[in-house]
């Protein structure tokens, strides 16, 4: 498991310290989350592997939901937008999504978080705030990023960039819910052609053709 550094000599932190504290911090509430449940582990949990005291934690965090968020937050930033947000070139959106298709695997984990996360917003208010900012301003962010590029990834103008975010991260998470049962695709291969798909939709005028119900034989 993730280490905690130890103290400076004197007792001094330093601002490089702080921040490498509490990223060893978010790295090992991130490990026994998965490993032991969100609901199932404590601040004094975390503490004793940590070989700090609980008020140091708190000096970080305010409480176990902003840890998880801050979890949650830094595995999306690393797993997902890392690949597809603030690179040197041009990303293509149905060339990413392909990608992370094939990457599915990789991203279990935190598939596995947020849906522990959500259990616990279901009885817990300062949780269920906590994950909805963050989710949101993931979100934003994404949305921003396809509205800003719309053109040249040949988005068509009809398209609900809003919508068409949400339904893309819901795929993603409703399969963390499904492989919480033990239900999960057959192949990253074919997860991926999958995604490919449906990320090539976006570039597909409406289909305005009014279907109707097939009338019953007699």
């Amino acid at each position: 498991m993730s280490k905690v550094p130890a103290p400076r000599v004197g007792g001094r932190k330093s601002a490089e310290h702080a921040r490498a504290t509490r990223a060893a911090l978010v790295d090992l509430a991130g490990e026994l989350f998965a490993e032991r449940g969100y609901a199932q582990t404590s601040i004094r949990d975390i503490s004793r592997h940590a070989s700090v005291t609980s008020g140091a934690i708190y000096g970080h965090f305010r409480n176990k939901a902003e840890l998880l968020a801050e979890v949650i937050n830094t595995r999306t930033a690393d797993q997902l937008e890392s690949e597809t947000m603030g690179l040197p070139y041009e990303v293509d959106h149905i060339e990413a999504l392909t990608r992370q298709g094939r990457q599915v695997k990789k991203r279990r984990g935190l598939r596995a978080l947020i849906v522990q996360g959500a259990a616990a917003a279901q009885t817990d208010e300062e949780t269920a705030n906590r994950l909805r900012e963050e989710q949101l301003a993931h979100l934003e962010a994404w949305t921003r990023g396809y509205a800003r590029d719309r053109e040249r990834l040949g988005i068509h103008p009809s398209v609900d960039i809003d919508t068409a975010v949400l339904a893309t991260w819901a795929v993603e998470l409703g399969l963390g819910v499904l492989e919480s049962m033990g239900i999960e695709p057959k192949s990253a291969k074919a997860w991926a052609d999958i995604q490919n798909r449906l990320a090539r939709s976006l570039q597909l005028p409406p289909d305005d053709q009014v279907r109707r119900r097939p009338t019953a034989r007699r």
